[in-house]
């Protein structure tokens, strides 16, 4: 496994306490439309620490050049 900086790590982190926060509200009143807003914008969180790599240009110039 390749190792993750702290920025994406403290993003990840920040990410998944919103989701699971979400998740315990949206169960707990029986209502998700309250909670809808924090789970997506900790799911992008997620998403976004997961799935960006820093080095796409360095790829995209080797490949190139």
């Amino acid at each position: 496994m390749k190792t993750i900086d702290k920025t994406k790590v403290t993003v990840l982190a920040i990410g998944t306490v919103t989701v699971l926060v979400s998740l315990i509200g949206a169960v707990r009143d029986l209502n998700l439309v309250n909670y809808f807003f924090p789970l997506y914008a900790g799911l992008t969180l997620m998403g976004v620490s997961l799935l960006n790599k820093g080095n796409v240009k360095k790829e995209t110039e080797n490949v190139i050049g």
